[in-house]
């Protein structure tokens, strides 16, 4: 394919309502809350109730805001 070609499918794709984004790298934070969401995971599924309440509250918590987790995540390619 060339570059032409290649472009022209890049535009046609965005003229389609096509988005071009890049993810984020996930911070230090951000691997830590994912491991304590994992662990809690493991653990409600296992039967614990405590664990399940904290999987609730952060599901609840998600619901409520405007954006949700991966458009938050996005970063806009210029």
């Amino acid at each position: 394919m060339t570059k032409e070609e290649l472009d022209q499918k890049i535009q046609e794709y965005l003229d389609n309502g096509g988005e071009i984004v890049r993810l984020r790298y996930a911070s230090e934070k951000d691997q830590r809350k994912a491991r304590r969401t994992e662990y809690h995971s493991d653990k409600a599924t296992a039967g614990s109730e405590n664990s399940q309440r904290v999987l609730e509250r952060e599901r609840k918590r998600e619901g409520e805001m405007i954006f949700s987790r991966d458009e938050r995540w996005k970063e806009r390619a210029k």
